[in-house]
């Protein structure tokens, strides 16, 4: 059975990143994609996080979701534009997650996790992620 759902869960995030690569916008020449999305676990919401900020070179993802009743949120950013743009995720983590959702979180310039106790906030920190970008 645990077999089955690792199968399972590997077909839901290749089709999650599917169509959620079709819902980027292009701000000031980054490709950003932020969404709340439906996972069972935190670890693949990184996973398609990282999945799809490791598809593109110019691009800012910030995925939400609810695990268990908690707000969970990442952040990936592409290696170019870490470079490029000086952009960090755990910066964003720290200042536009964490106080939103009453939690906390880190990571690398790259990929950043945060946690939390409010899940009420999630499109807001999705709109302040990407009024950051502007």
């Amino acid at each position: 059975l645990k077999k089955q759902l690792e199968s399972t869960e590997n077909k839901l995030a290749v089709f999650l990143n599917t169509g959620l690569a079709q819902t980027a916008i292009t701000l000031d020449g980054i490709q950003f994609i932020g969404q709340v999305v439906e996972v069972t676990q935190q670890d693949m919401l990184k996973k398609l996080c990282n999945d799809l900020r490791s598809s593109s070179n110019n691009a800012v993802v910030a995925l939400a979701a609810v695990v268990a009743n908690k707000p969970f949120v990442a952040i990936g950013i592409s290696d170019d534009l870490v470079t490029a743009k000086n952009l960090d995720a755990t910066v964003l983590i720290k200042s536009k997650v964490a106080g939103l959702i009453k939690g906390g979180g880190g990571g690398q310039k790259t990929l950043a996790t945060a946690g939390g106790q409010d899940a009420s906030n999630l499109n807001l920190v999705l709109e302040q992620i990407k009024e950051s970008l502007s």
